[in-house]
């Protein structure tokens, strides 16, 4: 590696640097550098202290170490190394006196800190700090570290944070740390940082060491392991699944895992656990994102967990239910992908899935697949239903927005159950999304046909006065404002990306940042669809994005986090 260029620069007169006193100048419009006079030799600095920014100036040297007035972060003086964690090291600069002037030694503009702010990141997630997460996302951005390879090491971090501190729920980190990623693909800047600092938050958390999963001695099949493992998901044995799942892996089977997690999942007996559905889902992603190698201990401990987790002895009407589907069993086991030509009474099964009887919904579903029905409009239906009831709940009252973002992100994730399981998983996981509907009847959301297209009689908005609804929590204007929007035949993507930019920069953003991913990849699928229910989504989102806000601003960090990598001092930001 070639050596960085550097440039001698007269910093200031030798008089203006009294000694045991400290001296800031500014050398360009971000750089600050601090010149201390101890012991009758010059020192040169960063001003900005690592940790969070404050002047260094104003802080102590004691025995050659400069110690921060704001947080008593300490540094040597002379090499700039951190003595406390969540730190970075502090820059340091040759310096030569040289008659009655102060020369410094600054090196261009480059970036060499990559691994070493990967680390502070590393550092972040394990005390679960905010701000270290936030500053070390910044300044590995500000180097132009490739996105991935940050979110990698945070998928590495929480491979282990779940295989050693979480349990099945951990499935909703992984939810947030896909969304994060995805959503932060569509953003530059403060916003991209939040998305992604979102994300990272979510894989925090303590990442002990344990004993090491080994592969089952040889030899072992293919067909042993799935025998094994669908036993074990049925009597609740995790860990015995997590050692076949990774046996699998070692002998080179990892294309039949996914598939099988979603079997399992799809099974009568979990019926009522639809976030395991939805949690496999972002879980196979992150597999297709990073590879076996890097989520590799992710997948197999996180997926055990989620298909061997105990479910105990279900209430009446889940009983009935599994009972039901248990019926309808040579059915879903022949579904096809189905045509998308065969005849379709769409608000039929519309009305039967939110007809508060299981017997009723579950009919009607199996009706539809015997009649050939693609399994692709059956879900694009759930979907559908699932947004139309987003956009007319009443918020008067308790909306349920967890149920029925439950139901709108469940009906996405059955594309993802399709494309590994196949046709019948995804029939299974279809009955999943009745039961889900069925299990909701307490919400007080009247029938309406999908055939038939919302109206409203405000005028055509644009995404800026939507936004404004949005910060002002007018949750009862919100949906006509969207719906006129998009009545008026103005594109999709720009609404949803600026009520995106409004959710992130609110505290309430982990709670909307799943559903926002979701309708963004929706969106794109029913941007050029006819159907008269496809604008819901985007109501949908913006009555949920209303009615949750808590109307504070949570992107201070993100802010102050991108100008402290382009080197401002905390008073400067505070200042500015």
């Amino acid at each position: 590696m070639s050596a960085q260029k550097t440039q001698w620069v007269n910093a200031a007169p030798l008089e203006s640097v009294p000694p045991g006193q400290a001296r800031a100048v500014r050398l360009g419009r971000e750089r600050s550098i601090a010149l201390f006079n101890e012991g009758d030799k010059i020192y040169a600095t960063d001003n900005q202290c690592p940790h969070m920014g404050y002047p260094l100036v104003r802080g102590v040297v004691r025995h050659g170490v400069l110690t921060c007035d704001w947080h008593g972060r300490s540094f040597d003086l002379q090499g700039g190394g951190c003595f406390n964690r969540e730190c970075d090291d502090l820059q340091t600069f040759a310096v030569e006196v040289r008659g009655p002037d102060i020369w410094v030694e600054v090196p261009e503009p480059s970036y060499r800190r990559r691994e070493e702010h990967l680390n502070l990141l590393w550092e972040g997630l394990l005390s679960c700090d905010r701000w270290t997460q936030s500053k070390a996302i910044a300044l590995l951005l500000r180097g132009d570290v490739p996105q991935d390879d940050i979110v990698e090491l945070v998928v590495r971090h929480l491979g282990r944070h779940i295989a050693s501190s979480h349990g099945a729920e951990g499935g909703q980190d992984v939810v947030l740390l896909l969304s994060g990623l995805q959503v932060a693909r569509r953003y530059e800047g403060e916003d991209r940082l939040i998305a992604l600092t979102t994300a990272a938050g979510a894989a925090a958390g303590d990442a002990a060491e344990r004993l090491d999963v080994v592969p089952l001695p040889d030899p072992v099949e293919w067909t042993s392991i799935d025998r094994w493992v669908r036993a074990f998901s049925r009597d609740g044995q995790a860990g015995r699944i997590e050692r076949c799942l990774f046996t699998a892996g070692h002998a080179g089977y990892q294309e039949n895992i996914l598939p099988l997690l979603f079997d399992c999942a799809t099974t009568p007996y979990f019926l009522g656990f639809a976030d395991h559905i939805i949690w496999l889902d972002h879980l196979a992603r992150v597999q297709e994102e990073f590879g076996w190698d890097r989520a590799g201990e992710l997948v197999f401990n996180l997926g055990a967990k989620l298909v061997g987790r105990g479910r105990g002895e279900p209430e009446r009407f889940r009983r009935d239910a599994i009972a039901l589907m248990g019926d309808m069993e040579s059915v879903l086991a022949q579904a096809q992908a189905g045509d998308l030509e065969v005849p379709y009474d769409e608000d039929g099964l519309a009305k039967a899935l939110v007809s508060a009887d299981l017997e009723t919904a579950f009919g009607a579903l199996a009706q539809q697949l015997k009649a050939g029905v693609s399994i692709d409009r059956l879900i694009d239906t759930c979907l559908l239903l699932a947004a139309d009831r987003m956009a007319r709940v009443p918020v008067n009252v308790e909306a349920g927005w967890p149920c029925l973002t439950r139901e709108f992100n469940l009906a996405a994730a059955l594309r993802t159950v399709r494309h590994y399981g196949g046709p019948a998983a995804a029939a299974r996981g279809l009955v999943h999304a009745a039961w889900q509907f069925f299990d909701d009847r307490w919400l007080n959301i009247p029938y309406r046909p999908l055939s038939e297209p919302l109206a409203t009689s405000a005028t055509a908005e644009d995404p800026a006065s939507i936004v404004e609804a949005i910060q002002t929590l007018n949750v009862q204007e919100v949906g006509p404002r969207v719906l006129a929007y998009g009545l008026a035949g103005h594109p999709g993507e720009p609404l949803i990306e600026a009520m995106g930019r409004a959710i992130l920069w609110d505290d309430t953003a982990h709670q909307l940042l799943p559903t926002l991913g979701t309708v963004f990849a929706e969106w794109e699928r029913f941007a050029t669809s006819d159907h008269p229910a496809r604008l819901q989504i985007l109501v949908g989102l913006a009555r949920f994005a209303t009615d949750v806000r808590t109307n504070k601003d949570s992107g201070s960090a993100a802010r102050a986090a991108l100008r402290f990598a382009q080197g401002h001092t905390a008073v400067d930001i505070f200042e500015d």
